[in-house]
């Protein structure tokens, strides 16, 4: 499965969601043909940044476009994907209205948001870790909730749900490993929480 896709089969059906950051509207055209939401709202920075967006979704009907840095409308489900955690997590705190639900796919730092997610009141519901041309990425939807969701370290750091056996987490904890074991000494906080995940997906790091 391709890291589009996997977004998209995370979204629901919901009154109006958002492509933040839509760039070409790829995700807002899913959504508009799929006929998940009554309105898709397709948002950039810009309406220069806009118009790649215009003129793929040119003639749909149910899609509104607005220009803003961030989510600076109501909306009942955001789809966020294409940058990097710490810049997802900045637009998540600065919203003044959250959406109920939230698919994501940041490119780096993806135990930044897991944080910023728990610390603004969602629990992580999916949390897939996909491999597309040799480089990893987490795709997660998470939901308001009144009941705040207890991670653990490994958690934040691998996925809400790394302790299910899963071949792809195991390559990309191997090429961490891999990564930080070139000089241990310096990278022994990292390397601490990797060998713990590999020892529980049944891999013993010392015979790697």
């Amino acid at each position: 499965m391709t890291r589009l896709a996997a977004v998209c089969s995370l979204i629901e059906p919901a009154g109006v969601i958002a492509d933040v950051g839509c760039d070409h509207g790829i995700v807002a055209e899913y959504c508009a043909d799929k006929c998940l939401a009554d309105i898709v709202i397709a948002s950039d920075v810009s309406d220069a940044c806009l118009e790649k967006a215009r003129k793929r979704l040119f003639g749909r009907t149910n899609v509104r476009f607005v220009a803003c840095d961030g989510i600076d409308y109501v909306c009942d489900e955001a789809v966020i994907a294409g940058m990097g955690g710490i810049l997802i997590s900045d637009i998540i705190l600065r919203a003044e209205t959250k959406p109920n639900t939230l698919v994501i796919c940041p490119h780096r730092d993806a135990d930044r948001l897991r944080r910023t997610l728990n610390a603004c009141g969602y629990a992580i519901d999916r949390d897939t870790l996909i491999e597309e041309r040799g480089r990893f990425y987490f795709v997660m939807r998470a939901k308001r909730t009144t009941e705040p969701q207890r991670l653990s370290e490994e958690q934040y750091l691998f996925g809400a749900f790394q302790h299910e056996i899963c071949d792809t987490l195991c390559r990309y904890l191997t090429v961490k490993y891999n990564e930080y074991a070139v000089a241990p000494e310096r990278n022994a906080d990292k390397l601490e929480p990797i060998i713990a995940a590999l020892r529980r997906q049944g891999f013993d790091p010392e015979a790697m």
